[in-house]
């Protein structure tokens, strides 16, 4: 009987464990503290909740991309300059990371204009690159 009580505890534990660095949550077979993104993740990758570097935003392909409203192309340019992941692009900007993924590889095209100024808004891009169309008022 005592041991069935403790397995119960346990097994409520491991329902709620998350990964130390993302948050997410962690497998019930995984013992480590991080999860499998995380743990093969090199060491200085940006966690959610970073932010694109300002410099990024003056490199003449980033600034093509946006013009060509290739934000696909976008996207990608951004998080290999930035080090983030395209689940950290997700928490920045709210968009899924499938539906990012999907986007980066010209599977998905991004033409809802909120999705767009979400976008826009969460990897903060300067107002002077974006067209006044696509600024939220």
């Amino acid at each position: 009987m005592r041991t069935e009580g403790y397995d119960r505890a346990r097994a409520v534990i491991e329902r709620y464990r998350r990964c130390s660095r993302c948050g997410c949550r962690l497998s019930r077979y995984n013992r480590g503290a991080r999860c499998g993104g995380c743990h093969r993740a090199p060491a200085g990758l940006a966690s959610p909740g970073s932010r694109v570097p300002p410099e990024v935003w003056s490199a003449t392909d980033v600034q093509a991309a946006l013009a060509a409203r290739d934000f696909g192309k976008l996207c990608t340019l951004l998080r290999e300059r930035s080090d983030l992941r395209q689940e950290d692009v997700a928490a920045l900007t709210g968009l899924s990371q499938p539906f990012l993924s999907m986007l980066e590889a010209g599977v998905r095209r991004l033409t809802n204009i909120d999705k767009i100024v979400r976008l826009l808004e969460g990897l903060e891009v300067p107002d002077d690159l974006t067209g006044p169309m696509l600024r939220n008022p």
